[in-house]
């Protein structure tokens, strides 16, 4: 409605807050890669981000958020956006069928991420149920049990968020796919290669090469799919048509010195 306004002018950017499926790869089916690289193929985020969030998000296609340096959409080249077709010849090469369906286990918490995560998880669980190769299973639990379940490690596939302790990329990374910082998340995903290329860009100060490491680090996890990004927030400021000079950006400091009003 206030964009609808002759009044004001809304100004949005992507904000730093993401969200995303962690995935078990030591639970029988998902330690499968073949499942992961379909349940990547299967999210359809522009359907996420109309039916939940009313359009208040944007599609993610990494750990790192749209905005920050170094990003790269690597899921959004690899597997796309409802990429059933692709999803079915993986699913197909993993040993499931119509009359052999596989069954994922996805849970969610009521509370934590406000009332529209009950919405989130139907929707994606009709998306992965569209292949009419897989059948899920929606489980939910409170949040302080649902951290005690994480750390255990005892769920399939679950829904978390994050919000940023520093803007850098080894925010969105080390604590994700680092073996033993992410242990948190129960997902028991390790990768040596993985853990040489966090350590690496967590020391060199050249900005450049830090890019190229962190690139490569967007590359493997697309290809092992501990985890698959879904949508990170948008930030939005609304002011009268006369206000200028207004950046609005990941870092969610707002800079007055640039604010200025027109004469006009």
């Amino acid at each position: 409605s206030l964009k609808k306004s002759d009044k004001y002018q809304v100004i949005e950017a992507p904000g730093s807050f993401i969200r995303y499926m962690v995935v078990n790869v030591k639970m029988p089916p998902v330690k499968n890669k073949l499942v992961r690289k379909a349940i990547a193929c299967i999210v359809d985020r522009n359907d996420i981000i109309k039916r939940v969030y009313m359009n208040t998000f944007a599609p993610l296609y990494s750990l790192v958020p749209q905005g920050m340096w170094s990003y790269e959409p690597i899921f959004k080249e690899k597997y796309g956006d409802g990429n059933i077709a692709e999803a079915k010849k993986l699913l197909s090469q993993a040993g499931y069928s119509e009359s052999k369906k596989l069954k994922l286990e996805l849970w969610w918490t009521p509370t934590h991420y406000g009332s529209t995560e009950k919405d989130l998880a139907q929707v994606l669980k009709e998306q992965l149920e569209k292949t009419g190769l897989i059948q899920v299973t929606l489980k939910s639990a409170e949040w302080s049990t649902y951290v005690d379940y994480l750390r255990k490690g005892a769920m399939m596939v679950s829904l978390l968020g994050w919000y940023p302790d520093y803007l850098d990329p080894d925010d969105f990374t080390t604590p994700f796919l680092k073996t033993g910082a992410n242990s948190w998340t129960g997902n028991k995903y390790s990768n040596p290669t993985m853990d040489n290329l966090l350590e690496k860009a967590s020391t060199v100060t050249d900005f450049k090469e830090r890019t190229k490491l962190y690139k490569k680090v967007q590359e493997i996890l697309a290809e092992d799919v501990p985890y698959v990004p879904l949508v990170q927030g948008k930030l939005f400021i609304v002011t009268q048509k006369s206000i200028k000079g207004i950046v609005l950006d990941p870092t969610m400091i707002l800079s007055y010195s640039s604010i200025e009003k027109s004469q006009k």
